[in-house]
């Protein structure tokens, strides 16, 4: 009993041992980041082209803030005119779509009636000579 004791605290002290060099590590690299962080911040405080180029930023957003909304606003002038555009251009294809679809018929109703046209003398035409084929073939047989 007394060596699975020894055996059982030897486990946990290897475990605390191992976790207290893993929380020292982790410590250490948590501080290295720290101190570059807060020397980069101090640089960029330092620096006057640091804060030149923020302040230069610090404009062009002003501007693109300035330019964005007056593009809005002409957006909001500009577009009733847009609808009516719009609108004038539904109307526009609709016309055209009924004139088209009117010239198309038509072109079928024409088309239907030149068929028949040509299509009534050619059946005319057709039943004469078969039978007229029939005749002659009646009086072949009868010789």
């Amino acid at each position: 009993m007394e060596t699975r004791i020894v055996i059982f605290l030897a486990f946990i002290s290897v475990t605390v041992i191992t976790n207290a060099v893993l929380i020292w590590f982790v410590y250490k690299a948590f501080a290295n980041v720290t101190s570059k962080v807060t020397e980069t911040v101090v640089q960029f405080e330092v620096s006057s082209q640091t804060r030149e180029w923020i302040s230069l930023l610090q404009s062009a957003s002003q501007r693109a803030i300035t330019l964005t909304e007056a593009a809005r606003i002409r957006m909001a002038e500009i577009e009733p005119a847009l609808e009516n555009a719009r609108q004038r251009y539904n109307q526009t294809l609709a016309t055209v779509d009924s004139k088209l679809e009117t010239a198309a018929e038509e072109i079928t109703t024409n088309a239907r009636k030149l068929r028949d046209a040509v299509a009534a003398p050619a059946f005319s035409v057709v039943a004469f000579a078969a039978g007229l084929a029939s005749v002659i073939e009646s009086i072949e047989n009868e010789e």
